[in-house]
C-alpha cells in the first residue's frame, strides 16, 4: 500500500524536475567562437596602414566591430561583436591591398576554470571522454590533478582543470544530469628562470642573466655562494614562496583572472612591499607616500628681548621716568602694545607742551635729555628720575 504523499509535494517534485529542465537546456549547447581575431602582415614586417584606412576596410569585410588595438608588433586585434563578423575575418587573405595572415588570439578566446567533482561522477572516465562528452558546451581541454605521496605513488584527485573556448568561465557545467560548478582558476606566479623577475618567461626576456641562488650576474646551475635573493635581497632562494615579491605576485594573479582585466592593470591595484632589502629596482617602482615637512612659525630676531625699560624719544611724547621705555628698531617685525597712558598730573617732574600749555622745555635742554638717554643707563634695570625744574 503506498503511503500518501503531504500536500504540497507534488508541486515542489514538479518545480525540482522544471528547474533540472530548464538548467538542462541552458547549459546543453554554448556558443563559443573566437571573439578576438589578429590581422598581421605575411611578410612578418609591421603593417603600416593610417587608422582612417582601417576603419574603411574593417567596415568593407565584416561591418562595426566592438574594437581595434594595435599592438607591439603592429599587429590588429580584432575585437567581433557576432561570429559572422569573425568567421568573416579568419577567411580573409588581403587587407587594404596588403597580404595579411588572420589567426586567433589564443589567451583572450579562452580561459580555465576548476571544477571539483565531489559526487565522483566523473571518476571512471578519461580526460578525452570527458574532453568530447563536454564539447558542445565549449570545453576543449580537461586535466586531472594528482598528487604524490610519500611513498611515491600518484593518487588521482576528484578535482579537475577545464579549458574552455570561450572569453569568461561559465558558472556551471551538465554532466548528464549532474549540475557542477566551476571556479575561478588562479595559476601559481609566473616566474623567468633567465633575470629571476616575475610577469613574464625566458621565451620573452631582454633582461641580463642572473642567477637564483645569490643573485649575480651568472647562471645558478653550479653556483655556491651565500644565499641571496635577486628580487627583494633577502637570505632566500629567488624561487622561494616566503620572498615578499612572491606574495605579490600572487594578489596580481588572483585579481587579473578574478575580475578578468590584463596583468598590467592587475599590477597597478597591488603595491610593493615595504621593505628595505628591496632592489634599486624594485624600489624605484614602488609608490611613495610624500610626507610633507612641518612649517614652524619663527619670529624675526631683531627684538632686543634684554632691554628692561624702554624711553620714547619725542618731542611730541611726553617722558615718563616710571613707564617703560619702547624700543623702535626699523627691522623688528613683532608688535608691542604699550602700557596704559598715565595722567601728567601724577608725574609732574616732565611735563610736555601738548600737555601744560604755558610751560615748555628749551631745545638746549632737549639735546642734553636726548645725550642722556643714550648714555647706559638707559639700557640698565632701573632708570633714574630727572629733575627739570618747572621754571628754569
Amino acid at each position: 500500500m503506498a503511503l500518501p504523499l503531504p500536500s504540497g509535494s507534488s508541486k515542489n517534485e514538479r518545480r525540482h524536475v522544471e528547474s533540472l529542465s530548464s538548467d538542462e537546456g541552458s547549459s546543453e549547447s554554448v556558443d563559443s567562437w573566437p571573439r578576438f581575431i589578429v590581422i598581421s602582415s605575411s611578410d612578418d614586417n609591421p603593417l603600416k596602414l593610417n587608422p582612417f584606412a582601417i576603419s574603411l576596410g574593417i567596415k568593407c569585410v565584416c561591418g562595426e566591430v566592438k574594437n581595434v588595438t594595435r599592438l607591439r608588433s603592429s599587429s590588429l586585434l580584432v575585437e567581433c561583436a557576432r561570429r559572422q563578423q569573425s568567421d568573416n575575418l579568419l577567411n580573409l587573405k588581403q587587407f587594404v591591398n596588403t597580404p595579411v595572415v588572420v589567426s586567433v588570439y589564443e589567451t583572450l578566446n579562452s580561459c580555465r576554470g576548476i571544477v571539483r567533482d565531489r559526487a565522483r561522477c566523473l571518476s571512471d572516465m578519461s580526460e578525452e571522454e570527458i574532453a568530447a562528452e563536454l564539447q558542445t558546451q565549449g570545453i576543449t581541454a580537461v586535466k586531472r590533478f594528482t598528487k604524490k605521496k610519500d611513498d611515491g605513488t600518484i593518487t588521482k584527485l576528484n578535482t579537475y582543470l577545464f579549458t574552455f573556448a570561450l572569453s569568461s568561465i561559465p558558472k556551471s557545467i551538465k554532466a548528464g544530469y549532474f549540475n557542477i560548478g566551476v571556479e575561478v582558476y588562479v595559476p601559481n606566479p609566473l616566474r623567468c628562470i633567465k633575470c629571476q623577475k616575475f610577469g613574464h618567461g625566458a621565451k620573452f626576456c631582454r633582461n641580463q642573466t642572473e642567477c637564483s641562488r645569490c643573485g649575480g650576474a651568472h647562471e645558478g646551475s653550479e653556483c655556491s655562494n651565500s644565499i641571496k635573493c635577486a628580487n627583494c635581497n633577502g637570505e632566500h632562494l629567488a624561487s622561494s614562496k616566503s620572498c615578499p615579491l612572491y606574495d605579490r605576485e600572487t594578489k596580481i594573479q588572483k585579481i587579473k583572472h578574478t575580475t578578468n582585466i590584463s596583468y598590467f592593470e592587475a599590477e597597478k591595484l597591488v603595491p610593493l612591499p615595504t621593505n628595505s632589502t628591496l632592489t634599486y629596482s624594485a624600489a624605484v617602482s614602488s609608490p611613495v607616500s610624500v610626507t610633507r615637512p612641518t612649517m614652524t612659525s619663527t619670529s624675526c630676531q631683531t627684538s632686543i628681548s634684554w632691554v628692561d625699560k624702554q624711553l620714547i624719544l619725542d618731542d611730541r611724547t611726553q617722558f615718563v621716568p616710571s613707564l617703560p621705555v619702547i624700543a623702535t628698531s626699523a627691522t623688528q617685525t613683532d608688535s608691542v602694545s604699550p602700557e596704559p597712558s598715565v595722567d601728567p598730573s601724577s608725574e609732574p617732574d616732565i611735563v610736555s607742551e601738548s600737555v601744560q600749555g604755558g610751560t615748555h622745555i628749551s631745545s638746549k635742554k632737549k639735546k642734553t635729555l636726548k645725550k642722556k638717554a643714550r648714555g647706559p643707563q638707559a639700557f640698565g634695570g632701573a632708570f633714574e628720575s630727572v629733575d627739570l625744574g618747572r621754571g628754569s
